[in-house]
């Protein structure tokens, strides 16, 4: 079965919060939708001051450089697909996702250099559906433990390392329960870490169940 694009009728609004239920979605279509349903966005509020929610069956895809707007912590992930193209960008975005049901977030293989985004996940009730994480492109993603922070950074160190590929992800808690200490870097010699390696194939996917 081909792709089938979403439509304006896969997209309902609900106590101010725009949900995707169906089909393949791209920004356009969310500033299309959201200025049909809020008459603010006309009198000069800006379209990322409304909540958009990926629920199961949609597939939302992006591009960094649209991302640099959405910094709000607006887009929630409900079983559905959110697709992060890399684009060149001058400067390091920040985005939060909030994380209800599970779904999965692809990360596009790097195809010039330039542009980088910091992630912040936050995970609400990710046990019923599960979380795939998938970096394209990459031989190897790696995830490190902060216990002084109660966080896991993904592919950045706490010291600040150059993320492996052009996105880096920042989970609360210690999600994959990283319990070793393993020998980093010169600076920070011991570290808590856990490796993944694509292993002949096109992309590294990190699973949360939990």
């Amino acid at each position: 079965m081909g792709r089938r694009d979403g439509s304006a009728a896969a997209i309902s609004c609900s106590d101010g919060r725009l949900s995707l239920a169906a089909g393949y979605f791209d920004m356009g279509m969310i500033k299309k939708a959201i200025a049909e349903y809020f008459t603010d966005v006309a009198a000069g509020s800006s379209h990322h001051l409304h909540p958009v929610v990926v629920s199961a069956g949609a597939w939302l895809s992006t591009k960094l450089h649209e991302l640099h707007e959405w910094n709000r912590g607006l887009l929630t992930l409900n079983g559905g697909t959110i697709i992060i193209n890399h684009s060149y960008s001058s400067t390091v975005t920040m985005l939060s996702v909030d994380v209800l049901g599970g779904g999965s977030v692809i990360f596009s293989a790097q195809e010039k250099p330039g542009g980088t985004l910091l992630l912040h996940l936050t995970r609400k009730g990710v046990a019923r559906r599960g979380l795939q994480l998938v970096f394209q492109g990459c031989e190897k993603q790696f995830a490190c433990y902060d216990p002084m922070a109660d966080m896991t950074l993904v592919g950045l160190m706490p010291d600040g390392e150059t993320p492996h590929g052009w996105a880096a992800l920042r989970l609360d808690g210690n999600p994959w329960n990283i319990t070793h200490p393993t020998y980093v870097a010169k600076d920070w010699p011991y570290g808590l870490r856990r490796e993944w390696r694509a292993d002949g194939h096109d992309s590294v996917m990190l699973e949360l169940s939990c």
